[in-house]
């Protein structure tokens, strides 16, 4: 049981945002030390043998915890951030069954919980997505707002044939005052989401070899060291793109760097589609100091901050 959560140090102290493409996690006012395996899950809602799945919940901290769990579906708007959306008859939040519903994990803990999809009515073809939310009990619940800090495990459900086709329209990094950022334009024509995979390094421009010439760094961790030239790297980030839909996604540039031409060198893929360019840009001498923090990674969570701030609770 220890080996399992020994094996998920990064979800120690869980801030507010998503966990790989969508698991999604909110900071309460003390931190949830709790830890979902896995992150997301797809299930193809035709076949039996993924029908049912199961989720491990881990308590992390040195005192008992109590959870409950329940589900919602949901979709993105337009700024990115997660939105609720109510019931309808083909809604898989409609067709999930799970067990135990609320439940205490004592310290350094384990609970499992199975889930298992069962249509109530023909499925239509294409992607079906819900959110199966676990969330702290508070003790001695009061009425008013209680504060409390809540997870997300995103479960997607396909039916037929899914087509992933992503379309990357534009980069551009935007270096205006109080705003260093990339700027992925992407489009999702399939009937899947789609999402960018892959890393991005930030070159000086007098030292940069050439989008052809570069490549990504082996094994790269928020812990990789990066050497000079390069001024910084990094994970792309991996928000998804939900069918049918044009979003820009956002690489927040958080290292400090000195005024000067600089050029954004990415090695990734969207969906399958290779992505190697060069994105030159000025850091101006009026540009904001940003904190130099790690971990150099939005891979979905960093960009997602605050999406469920204002979600409401199903008790």
């Amino acid at each position: 049981m220890n080996n399992l959560i020994d094996m998920l140090p990064i979800l120690r102290n869980i801030t507010l945002g998503v966990i790989g493409a969508l698991a999604l996690g909110i900071q309460p006012a003390k931190a949830l030390n709790i830890g979902v395996t896995p992150p997301k899950i797809h299930v193809d809602i035709n076949s039996k043998q993924t029908r049912s799945q199961v989720i491990k919940v881990m308590n992390l901290d040195s005192k008992p915890v109590e959870l409950k769990v329940y589900v919602h579906s949901w979709d993105l708007n337009e700024q990115n951030r997660l939105r609720v959306l109510p019931p309808k008859e083909q809604s898989l939040e409609q067709w999930i069954v799970f067990t135990p519903s609320r439940f205490t994990i004592p310290a350094r803990g384990v609970q499992t919980i199975r889930f298992a999809v069962r249509p109530r009515v023909k499925p239509q073809t294409g992607e079906h997505r819900a959110v199966i939310f676990v969330e702290e009990v508070p003790a001695g619940e009061k009425k008013g707002v209680n504060i409390v800090g809540k997870l997300g495990v995103a479960v997607y459900g396909y039916v037929g044939d899914i087509k992933r086709v992503g379309v990357l329209n534009a980069v551009n990094v935007n270096s205006k005052p109080n705003a260093l950022n990339a700027v992925f334009d992407i489009s999702s024509q399939g009937n899947g989401y789609v999402n960018l995979q892959g890393q991005y390094a930030i070159w000086p421009a007098a030292k940069y070899p050439g989008a052809e010439a570069t490549k990504p760094i082996p094994n790269f961790t928020r812990d990789t060291k990066i050497n000079e030239p390069l001024a910084d790297a990094g994970l792309l980030p991996s928000i998804p793109v939900l069918p049918d839909n044009r979003r820009q996604v956002l690489l927040p540039i958080t290292k400090k760097l000195p005024p000067g031409d600089y050029v954004l060198d990415i090695n990734g893929e969207l969906n399958g589609v290779a992505i190697k360019k060069g994105i030159p840009f000025t850091v101006p001498f009026n540009a904001p100091v940003a904190e130099n923090r790690p971990p150099r990674t939005p891979s979905g969570s960093q960009n997602l901050r605050n999406n469920l701030r204002n979600t409401p609770r199903r008790n």
